[in-house]
């Protein structure tokens, strides 16, 4: 599955840790094998919109064990499963519209193309903010220590990866809060503060702006003019280049 992944993107296994990005996130696909995807359905939160599903059957990755084998074996059985999975996955997997509406908004902000490092990054930020409320949460997906990480933004001259967090989980944030049916609490909850008066403070002093405001548009687009004024200008986008791969993960 991570091969299959996009490089910037997050995958889940563990039953809890599925449960938790269906209920809190913003998944684009549940995979799973067809004779769990009943049980799976009964047994998962109900998500709006609904997470599409794609149902791996036995006679599907034979048809593939065949194909591989009539093509010569040019390349590893699992590189070759991974690339028709990939496929699959593409056609089946609903459109991360909200996110890609961020990186184009930042894009015109900035008035550049958003760096694959910083991409990669953030994605996995905006789309799974309730897991990543740290930097040593984040820092683990990497194989990093937090504070390696922090020494590695500081020798590029860039603000601190904490500060990144913030913007990003604050993008989430007004997301959440775009729904006329959240509430402060209910924001403050999906994203991990343990009150919403916790939460309403973090907003106001991170961005200058109450949960109100960011909840419409204007606001929203007031609060990525912010962002791309304190910490993406264009040496720090220059900056992102530099960080080799460490934000992006390895795919077939």
């Amino acid at each position: 599955m991570r091969r299959a992944a996009l490089p910037e993107e997050d995958v889940f296994h563990r039953p809890k840790d599925v449960h938790e990005a269906l209920r809190f996130g913003y998944p684009r696909l549940l995979v799973c094998r067809a004779e769990d995807q009943r049980k799976l359905r009964r047994r998962l939160p109900a998500c709006e919109p609904p997470v599409p599903v794609l149902a791996m059957g036995e006679p599907t990755l034979r048809t593939w064990e065949d194909a591989w084998e009539a093509d010569g074996l040019a390349h590893s059985r699992i590189d070759d499963s991974a690339l028709r999975l990939r496929a699959l996955m593409e056609k089946a997997a609903v459109e991360s519209d909200w996110v890609d509406g961020v990186y184009s908004d930042l894009t015109q902000a900035v008035g550049r193309g958003l760096p694959g490092e910083l991409r990669g990054f953030s994605r996995r930020i905006l789309e799974s903010p309730f897991r990543y409320s740290s930097l040593s949460s984040l820092a683990e997906v990497f194989a990093i220590s937090p504070g390696a990480l922090k020494a590695r933004f500081r020798r590029r001259r860039l603000p601190s990866p904490s500060r990144y967090m913030r913007w990003f989980r604050l993008l989430s944030a007004a997301r959440i809060l775009s729904d006329p049916r959240e509430t402060t609490l209910t924001a403050s909850y999906r994203l991990g503060f343990a009150s919403d008066g916790n939460f309403c403070r973090w907003v106001r002093a991170t961005s200058g702006l109450t949960p109100s405001a960011i909840r419409g548009w204007n606001g929203r687009l007031l609060l990525l003019t912010r962002m791309a004024e304190d910490c993406l200008h264009p040496r720090s986008l220059d900056a992102w280049e530099l960080f080799g791969g460490l934000f992006l993960r390895q795919v077939a």
